[in-house]
């Protein structure tokens, strides 16, 4: 594996990761400093270098326990995060995006946009790829990624509002469901 497939691995764990910054941007607005925004960026990171190491590392057996289930806990955590944000966004009278200030939720999320990298650091593992080139690079996309998709979804809750947290709800549900797709 060479840095192009490294680059192009951690491009496609990043687009999720992406959806999930940008919903999550939308929701916050002005809660969302530069410093909040770069320790999500970094959460995020830690994450996936975390679950892709823990995959890359545990081989075999953790997929075949995490394997099964591991696109369904993915998947429920971001269905229950999409609900309670449109549930949110519904009832509040003033648009907070409080949801997301909230350590649990900010776990929350980078655990269920970290799964996959799991499920791909095992699959690596298995064929001998390059560990640090393919962590580090997946890493520092992931960080890039999380940064631009707050500051987007920051601008464009601004601008519109508590209609993009109900969007931003429904395309987390959206992803929970291609996942199972």
């Amino acid at each position: 594996m060479n840095i192009l497939s490294a680059f192009l691995v951690a491009i496609s764990l990043c687009m999720d990761n992406l959806a999930v910054s940008l919903a999550a941007g939308c929701t916050l607005q002005g809660k969302l400093s530069k410093n909040i925004i770069f320790r999500m960026g970094i959460l995020f990171a830690a994450a996936h270098f975390i679950m892709f190491s823990l995959g890359f590392l545990g081989g075999y057996e953790l997929e075949r326990v995490v394997g099964k289930i591991g696109t369904w806990i993915a998947s429920a955590l971001l269905v229950y995060i999409g609900v309670h944000m449109m549930l949110q966004a519904c009832k509040e009278s003033s648009f907070s995006g409080g949801m997301f200030a909230s350590l649990k939720m900010r776990l929350l999320l980078a655990l269920a946009t970290s799964i996959d990298a799991l499920l791909v650091g095992i699959g690596l593992g298995l064929q001998s790829a390059p560990f640090w080139l393919t962590a580090l690079t997946m890493s520092g996309c992931v960080f890039f990624t999380s940064i631009l998709g707050f500051y987007t979804g920051r601008c464009l809750g601004r601008r519109f509002g508590r209609g993009v947290e109900i969007l931003g709800g429904c395309v987390l549900i959206i992803i929970a469901l291609k996942w199972l797709l």
